[in-house]
């Protein structure tokens, strides 16, 4: 991947069980998404004038994290305490401080990744839109990193597109959402001209214009 081409947007994320990763990858006219599984890469393009809207949904994932992390630590600290002996340190036998060191570690490793999944800040899903396809951003998970990409690729999607205005904004929205035809215009309907008395049927009344 030419480095004077594309502009890293994202580190590689995890995007299943950390068996693959996703990273974005800002082209010159384009959104590269690209997928790794440590022997095989996909990559998919998005282009700036193609994207019609990018959204971000909050999710729950760090509070399921913070849950299970807390969980397992806990639960190693007490199995550190417990097996702990109540003698002095010195009369330990060297599988007792193995054990302390290895359960001790594991308690730690769990607040470590505890403290850190805190840190980062609330996860979300974010989906990007084309006219034909849904796709989500895998390494896009954290909501402040979303919000900083997103404003890296708003004005490249707009200078692509042209802004558009509040009342265009809201047709679209009400296009997508079904409470109009895509054929709508603002052209008046048509009037055909009222029958003369020359046209009008024989025996009909007749008709006052």
């Amino acid at each position: 991947m030419p480095a004077k081409e594309y502009q890293r947007l994202t580190f590689a994320r995890s995007r299943m069980a950390f068996v693959s990763y996703s990273s974005l990858w800002l082209g010159l006219d384009h959104l590269l998404c690209v997928d790794s599984s440590g022997y095989l890469e996909t990559y998919k393009r998005f282009y700036f004038r193609d994207i019609q809207a990018v959204s971000i949904q909050r999710t729950e994932r760090r509070q399921w994290w913070t849950l299970i992390l807390g969980f397992l630590a806990f639960i190693f600290f007490i199995l550190t305490v417990i097996s702990t002996p109540k003698t002095s340190p010195a009369q330990w036998s060297g599988g007792e401080i193995a054990g302390g060191i290895f359960l001790g570690g594991l308690t730690g490793l769990f607040l470590l990744l505890l403290l850190i999944n805190l840190s980062l800040g609330p996860t979300c899903k974010c989906l990007l839109r084309t006219a034909v396809q849904i796709e989500e951003l895998p390494s896009l998970n954290r909501l402040h990193r979303a919000r900083k990409a997103l404003a890296r690729l708003r004005p490249l999607i707009v200078a692509a597109q042209g802004e558009l205005t509040p009342g265009e904004i809201s047709s679209r929205m009400r296009v997508a959402a079904g409470t109009l035809p895509r054929t709508e215009t603002a052209v008046a309907p048509e009037i055909s001209p009222a029958p003369t008395a020359t046209s009008q049927t024989p025996g009909a009344p007749p008709v006052i214009t």
